[in-house]
């Protein structure tokens, strides 16, 4: 039986490229005084342990993973250290106390595969509960690197806090913040300097927050990623707009980095809400107030505009807007 979202244990993804200063910021996590217990898991590409050792009070509730990167290999590696620390935390003798379950990527993987893990797997999804993913940026290279490296999109895109870090060290804030925006429009975006950032905002991201659903507009393209948004103040058809979803979530050919959407839907007296990740949907009625405008955005590679265009027109009824 799955658990309340209450009773849940949150799981906060901490994701970026390699030295965007993600240690450093779980360092920070760890150590405050006001930070909520948390178990961790650290990932790392290599055969050497290093990142866990560098780990602030590391020990049993801090697991390693080694040999691969979340996203691939080491998936099934990854759930059984969860389901092994979810154990340890209800036992009766000795039970590990923590309230939050933090996971520190490898510079390398794509967090996507790894949200849909604790999603889609029946035990984890009961269990725990996806709060957020927070992305680090290094303020200094990312613009080159999202040219470079196909991962730091998808790590962007999938964000819903973004920190651009390093930010002494770059000469072109402005074009970092730029190149940030056009793969992560959804998120909240931050410039740090050595992950020094209050601690409160990167977690308890869950959509009871209006303002976490207000869909400002969206640029396009950057290492292959492109951006659609749609909006209409059209009442949506529920049923037209779950096939809508389901076909955007389920069409080969392209690669739904993340899905975003609020609507107003006629016979519903809450706003519906959309969230996908990869080929993961959801949709449903959520605590909000329908809002005067619908809006969906999408994120991904291999996007058919054209195809996306024509199944939107479809469910608002005429040209998409």
């Amino acid at each position: 039986m799955a658990r309340s979202p209450e009773r849940a244990l949150p799981v906060t993804l901490l994701t970026g490229f390699l030295g965007a200063g993600k240690t450093t910021l779980l360092n920070r996590l760890l150590s405050a005084p006001d930070a909520p217990p948390a178990a961790v898991v650290v990932n790392e590409f290599g055969a050497l342990g290093i990142d866990g050792r560098l780990v602030v009070g590391a020990a049993d509730d801090v697991i390693e993973l080694r040999n691969g990167c979340i996203c691939c290999e080491v998936r099934e590696d990854l759930r059984k250290s969860v389901v092994d620390l979810l154990a340890k935390r209800r036992r009766f003798f000795r039970p590990l106390r923590f309230d939050r379950l933090l996971v520190e990527t490898s510079g390398l993987a794509a967090p996507g595969p790894l949200v849909q893990t604790f999603l889609l797997d029946p035990v984890l999804a009961a269990e725990t509960r996806v709060d957020g993913v927070v992305a680090l940026a290094h303020a200094a290279h990312v613009a080159r690197q999202l040219g470079d490296h196909p991962e730091v999109g998808a790590q962007l895109a999938c964000a819903d806090v973004v920190l651009l870090n390093h930010a002494d060290e770059s000469a072109d804030l402005a074009t970092a913040t730029a190149a940030v925006r056009a793969v992560a429009p959804l998120a909240t975006l931050t410039v740090c300097t050595r992950a020094d950032v209050p601690l409160a905002p990167l977690f308890d991201l869950g959509g009871a927050d209006p303002a976490r659903w207000r869909l400002g507009d969206t640029v396009a393209h950057s290492a292959g990623i492109t951006t659609r948004s749609f909006r209409t103040d059209r009442p949506i058809d529920l049923a037209k707009l779950k096939m809508y979803l389901q076909f955007v979530a389920a069409r080969r050919g392209w690669e739904v980095l993340r899905l975003k959407g609020l609507f107003r839907c006629p016979g519903v007296p809450r706003a519906v809400v959309a969230q996908g990740v990869y080929q993961w949907l959801e949709l449903g009625p959520s605590e909000l107030a329908p809002p005067a405008e619908s809006g969906l955005v999408i994120i991904g590679r291999g996007l058919d505009a054209g195809e996306l265009d024509r199944g939107w027109a479809a469910v608002v009824g005429g040209a998409p807007t």
